[in-house]
């Protein structure tokens, strides 16, 4: 057991994650408390726990990695940062969390959790929120599913799931038990609209909703001066 050292160990493990350079990632824990067990290629870090690996960050207060399951598993506060090749931004925070280092793929559950995406050249910020996500490519693809609430500056969306794209910055929803609703506000205009499909391409702004659309259009108009 290390204790309260704050020591950052490098470790360069043999299925790092491979750029289009051949670049072999390097692998930064940091803690308070650090149980390294050997034989098992296990690091159990508690308080303050850190892993950084490229351009992604896991803080969360008890982090366990396995070598030789490429896991980590991250459980109590846990915040997930990643910084994407176009120079987008995302946040991901729940209670708790798994990662898979060779995949790239893991899961968030627990703590309201949530997704903040910060596309580059674009001013609005996309809030997700689910009960639980699957990552698929980091945050490439993320699956939300149920009680789905995406926010913008321009409106907000609910359903019982939802599937994100960042390559093309799309997302999709359809019904399952409820129907994608949408409810859009911009200056004296206000829209609110179910459909069973719904797809948001959030770069742009735009929303298009597919089979059985039914709702309505409040436009607020001042009366004129005498």
């Amino acid at each position: 057991m290390i204790n309260r050292c704050c020591i950052a160990i490098l470790l360069c493990f043999g299925c790092c994650f491979v750029y289009a350079q051949e670049q072999k990632l390097q692998t930064i824990i940091t803690g308070d408390e650090m149980l390294m067990r050997k034989k098992e290629g296990i690091t159990v870090v508690k308080g303050n726990g850190q892993v950084v690996r490229g351009n992604k960050t896991i803080k969360a207060d008890t982090i366990t990695y396995s070598e030789k399951q490429n896991q980590i598993d991250a459980n109590g506060n846990v915040r997930f940062f990643d910084t994407e090749e176009d120079g987008s931004k995302i946040k991901a925070v729940s209670e708790n969390a798994t990662y898979n280092t060779e995949k790239s793929d893991g899961k968030l559950w627990g703590g309201n959790p949530a997704i903040e995406y910060n596309i580059k050249n674009s001013t609005d910020i996309v809030y997700l929120y689910a009960d639980t996500f699957y990552l698929d490519q980091g945050f490439q693809s993320a699956r939300a599913e149920s009680n789905v609430k995406i926010i913008s500056s321009s409106g907000t969306i609910t359903g019982d799931n939802a599937k994100v794209n960042k390559s093309n910055n799309t997302l999709f929803m359809y019904k399952d038990i409820n129907r994608p609703k949408i409810v859009a506000y911009q200056d004296d205009k206000y829209a609110e609209f179910e459909a069973d499909e719904l797809y948001l391409y959030y770069d742009k702004k735009t929303v298009k909703m597919d089979k059985d659309v039914k709702g309505k259009f409040i436009m607020n108009t001042s009366e004129g001066k005498k």
